[in-house]
């Protein structure tokens, strides 16, 4: 009997002990998956184990930090368009300026008020008229070349101005628009705008619905400017001229989106409709600036060594000419 026992002794114990093993490997598991394990851990100092929320915490916390952000960003619109909407159009409530202090309204400094774009008193100065068409004696002809171009590639979106968060929009919209607010960031948030390209005044508010009311225009179209010869020029050159005051111009926002490049270089008198006496050239709905513009797309081409095709010059003198003889339109 005592022979027997003493074979079976160390099998049993060694199934007793395999026994005990499972069991605390079970409690572990146990422990483990129900997270009892980290209260443990925190009051033996023994290892922590990583759960599922600490593996994908990382991601989470991204994901919540852009949803916040998208959430901020849109409570902020919804405050400023509450903001603009309860200022008077006077703008007797006065911005905060950058410092934290109280300051009135201000336009940027060094950029020159164009009265005529805030007043609308266009058609009325001949020596404009004259200055465009002496700029075309500088013009030189030659065929479009289209092809390669890339809008945000080549010129890029709108600088910054240096003054917080505005950029060239701001200055041209300080400068065109008339009783022009602005907030603690620099940015227009309200004006009148007596828009050249449709004879219309305009109310304009900064907002998520309501910026594009007013654009800000190429008169010289960047694809104009590329195909006449802004491709050969190096960056620096194309933004700085995407940028340029003399070249912008606050208009009606359908307005610009409908004038497009503003020029047909195939010369198939696109734009005959419009009864212009310049077939290839867009012009304005307010005939009252036709003058003007033409005037100022001359200088412009003038100024940046930019060509004509031959058709565009000729039709551009050609009104010129007559604006400068008091008959153009009659």
């Amino acid at each position: 009997m005592a022979g027997k026992g003493g074979k079976g002794g160390p099998w049993r114990e060694f199934l007793d002990g395999m026994v005990v093993w499972l069991l605390v490997c079970v409690c572990v598991v146990v422990l483990v998956s129900s997270g009892a394990w980290n209260v443990i851990s925190d009051k033996v100092g023994i290892g922590h184990t990583a759960s599922t929320s600490d593996l994908t915490q990382a991601p989470d916390k991204a994901q919540r930090r852009a949803d916040a952000k998208n959430i901020m960003d849109l409570l902020a619109g919804l405050a400023d368009h509450k903001d603009m909407a309860s200022k008077p159009d006077s703008g007797t409530t006065a911005p905060k300026a950058d410092t934290g202090t109280t300051a009135a309204p201000k336009t940027d400094a060094g950029v020159k008020t164009d009265t005529k774009a805030t007043t609308g008193a266009w058609g009325s100065d001949p020596a404009v008229w004259q200055a465009g068409l002496d700029a075309t004696n500088t013009i030189k002809t030659a065929k479009a070349r289209p092809g390669g171009y890339d809008r945000e590639k080549y010129f890029g979106g709108w600088a910054s101005n240096g003054c917080g968060s505005a950029t060239t929009r701001d200055t041209i919209l300080a400068r065109d628009l008339k009783g022009a607010v602005k907030n603690s960031k620099c940015q227009v948030t309200s004006g009148t705008l007596s828009d050249p390209y449709t004879g219309r005044t305009i109310q304009f508010r900064r907002g998520r619905n309501t910026s594009s009311v007013v654009q800000i225009d190429h008169v010289v179209a960047l694809l104009d400017a590329w195909e006449s010869g802004a491709r050969d020029w190096d960056q620096a050159k194309r933004v700085e001229y995407a940028n340029s005051p003399d070249v912008l111009l606050a208009s009606d926002g359908p307005a610009n989106m409908a004038k497009g490049s503003g020029l047909d270089v195939n010369g198939t008198s696109l734009y005959r409709s419009q009864h212009s006496g310049a077939p290839d050239i867009w012009m304005p709905d307010n005939k009252a600036y036709r003058c003007d513009y033409m005037a100022k797309r001359a200088t412009i081409k003038s100024k940046w060594g930019l060509a004509m095709t031959p058709r565009e010059k000729q039709q551009t003198v050609s009104v010129l000419s007559q604006c400068v003889a008091g008959t153009y339109g009659k």
